[in-house]
C-alpha cells in the first residue's frame, strides 16, 4: 500500500479583514496516497481553490495539521514553504500563466531560472518536458502563437521540469474546447499511470473529474463525500501508450 504523500487533520482556514473573520474551510480530514489521481470538486465558493493553495504551499492553514511526506507543513516558515513549493509540487492553472512574447522553451525553463543547474542542463530538462507533452515541433514558437490546448500543454511541461512528485491542476480544461481538454486529460493520466506522479485536480466538471480514481466533494467548506470512481474514464488517445 502506497505511503501517504499528503495528510490533513482538522484543517481550517479563515480570512481576517479589519477584525472580521470569514471562515472558508471547516475542519477537513483526509489523506492522499503517493501516486493517486485525486479530483476535488465543489461549486463556486466551496473552498476547493483555497484548499489547493494550502496543499500547494501557496497559502497557510489557520488551524489543524498538514503533513507532506510526513513533514509537518504547519511549522514551516516562508523560506521553507518556498523551498517545498519549488521542489515538491508543480502547478497547472486554467489561465496558463505563460509569458506571451516568449518562446515555448524559455517558458518551460522559467522555474529553473534561479537554480544552480547549468544552462545546457536547463535546456535539456526543458526539451525533455516539452517532448513529454508532444510539442517538440513548437519549441521555438512564441506562446501567443499557440492554440489554447497547446498553451496548456506548455504549462504542463513547465510544471514537470523540476520533476516534482505532486502536480496540482486548477481547472486545467476550463478555457479549452472539448478536443483540447481531452488531450490535456490524456497527458495528466499518462503522467499518473506511467510516471507515477500524484495528480490533484480541482474542477467543477463531473466528466473531467471522472478521469481521476477518487473524488472528494466540498460544499461550504465541508467535506461532503470522498469516494472512489466506479467507472473511471480512461483516455485512449494517441498520447496514452
Amino acid at each position: 500500500m502506497a505511503q501517504d504523500v499528503i495528510r490533513v487533520a482538522g484543517l481550517k482556514k479563515s480570512y481576517f479583514n479589519e477584525g472580521v473573520e470569514t471562515p472558508v474551510l471547516h475542519g477537513l480530514d483526509f489523506a492522499v496516497p503517493a501516486g493517486q489521481f485525486l479530483a476535488i470538486m465543489g461549486p463556486s465558493g466551496s473552498g476547493k481553490s483555497t484548499l489547493m493553495h494550502i496543499l500547494g504551499f501557496l497559502d497557510t492553514l489557520t488551524e489543524g495539521k498538514y503533513f507532506f511526506e510526513d513533514q509537518d507543513v504547519s511549522t514551516l516558515n516562508e523560506d521553507q514553504l518556498a523551498k517545498m513549493r519549488g521542489e515538491k509540487v508543480g502547478f497547472i492553472f486554467q489561465a496558463f500563466n505563460l509569458l506571451p512574447k516568449t518562446t515555448v522553451l524559455d517558458n518551460v525553463m522559467l522555474p529553473l531560472l534561479y537554480s544552480d543547474i547549468t544552462g545546457s542542463q536547463r535546456m535539456q530538462l526543458a526539451l525533455d518536458s516539452i517532448k513529454s507533452v508532444g510539442l517538440e515541433h513548437r519549441v521555438h514558437n512564441l506562446s501567443n502563437q499557440l492554440s489554447g490546448g497547446e498553451r496548456q500543454r506548455v504549462a504542463i511541461a513547465r510544471a514537470l521540469i523540476r520533476k516534482a512528485p505532486v502536480i496540482f491542476a486548477d481547472e486545467p480544461t476550463g478555457n479549452l474546447d472539448s478536443k483540447s481538454g481531452a488531450q490535456v486529460m490524456q497527458i495528466l493520466q499518462k503522467l499518473n499511470m506511467e510516471q507515477g506522479h500524484t495528480i490533484i485536480l480541482v474542477t467543477h466538471e463531473t466528466y473531467t473529474a471522472e478521469h481521476a480514481e477518487r473524488i472528494i466533494k466540498l460544499k461550504d467548506g465541508l467535506l461532503m463525500s470522498d469516494e472512489r470512481v466506479a467507472n473511471r474514464t480512461l483516455s485512449n488517445g494517441e498520447l496514452i501508450k
